[in-house]
């Protein structure tokens, strides 16, 4: 019984407009050459970053700085800035979901 309302649950927010949209502007981003060598750029500055922090070495500061530039950029872009809403919607969505189940199981012990 519990199994069937989880998986009416996840059903749910799987048919949502919200994770649809979110899915949706996924797929459009995947195909945007820029963006992904932006993201692309920003993971691997953050791990060299990251490496030299380890080692006590302070040019990742400077590295840092690049890094930020780089995300204000990515972040100016409208269809990312659209990503990050729907993104933070879902996250939202989910979160409240999160919260009321945990209310009920509490309500219920």
């Amino acid at each position: 019984m519990i199994e069937n309302k989880i998986d009416e649950l996840f059903q749910t927010i799987n048919n949502s407009k919200e994770y649809q949209a979110y899915l949706n502007i996924g797929e459009i981003l995947e195909k945007d050459e820029e963006i992904n060598r932006m993201v692309s750029e920003i993971k691997k500055l953050q791990q060299k970053s990251v490496r030299l922090e380890e080692k006590g070495d302070n040019t990742y500061k400077e590295i840092d700085k690049v890094i930020d530039e780089k995300v204000k950029l990515l972040n100016e872009k409208p269809i990312y800035q659209e990503y990050l809403r729907r993104m933070n919607e879902l996250n939202d969505i989910l979160a409240m979901s999160s919260s009321n189940i945990e209310k009920y199981i509490n309500s219920k012990i």
